[in-house]
């Protein structure tokens, strides 16, 4: 991370410490140390699902930018709803997205709306990105970990492992080298809106420790293909052991 005789001794030193330099910087490693600063091993694990109120702005294509609300509960490991509603020309949207095991089901405003291929895997990918971001997941031998090398997030330096899975998208975790928290995550995922693959970057940050006992964000940015697509306020997260199966039917 950083005449004659003096530099011998100086190159000596460099070369004593390199191999614990890169060892630091070792993909199982870098998650160890997100793991411990998110909140520890044994709390993650034990913790399996969450809600999230977020609000915000929200810039959508061909309509610009709109306030909007959302309600997100997830349990592991597909069990997932997103409840958002958007404050569109003067009227209220909402849409009701669900997840319970293969099952999808998409609503505007009360009314089903045909799921294509893209949208399912719009869906597929969130829940990739979900996976991956719970970190403790990741000691799983399903999972192929690779250093991306150093880098800035805003004035952040941080530090990159990328995510394999089979049958997935790979996902880019981005973490502050100083603190271990999560700054970054960068994946390929489709636009629901204009059927579209973008590359989308999440830039979770102000993080601070809940009731739980995990340091959570408390505000979130959101790009695609570099062009801001939301801003956002998380205004309450908890995180639950388990949550009745009955939040994830219609």
């Amino acid at each position: 991370m950083f005449r004659s005789m003096a530099v011998m001794s100086v190159a000596a030193l460099v070369i004593a410490l390199a191999p614990a330099a890169r060892a630091a910087d070792e993909p199982k490693d870098v998650i160890a140390k997100a793991i411990k600063a998110h909140g520890g091993e044994e709390l993650l694990t034990k913790q399996k699902a969450g809600q999230t109120k977020s609000k915000g702005k929200l810039d959508l294509p061909g309509v610009g930018e709109v306030d909007y609300s959302q309600d997100v509960m997830y349990m592991l490991p597909n069990k997932f709803k997103d409840q958002m509603e958007l404050k569109v020309m003067g009227q209220t949207i909402n849409v009701l997205t669900i997840i319970n095991g293969d099952k999808v089901t998409l609503e505007v405003n009360g009314n089903a709306i045909d799921q294509t291929d893209k949208v399912k895997d719009a869906v597929a990918d969130m829940a990739n990105v979900m996976e991956a971001a719970r970190l403790v997941n990741l000691k799983d031998k399903a999972f192929e970990l690779s250093t991306i090398g150093e880098d800035k997030v805003g004035d952040k330096k941080v530090v990159g492992v990328r995510v394999a899975k089979k049958g997935q998208k790979d996902v880019s975790l981005y973490f502050d080298k100083e603190t271990g928290l999560l700054a970054k995550l960068e994946f390929r995922t489709t636009d629901q809106a204009t059927g579209n693959e973008v590359t989308e970057e999440r830039l979770p940050s102000d993080y601070a420790k809940n009731k739980d006992g995990v340091l959570a964000p408390r505000k979130i940015v959101v790009k695609r293909d570099g062009k801001a697509f939301l801003d956002a306020e998380i205004t309450e997260t908890k995180y639950f052991e388990k949550l009745d199966d009955s939040e994830f039917k219609k």
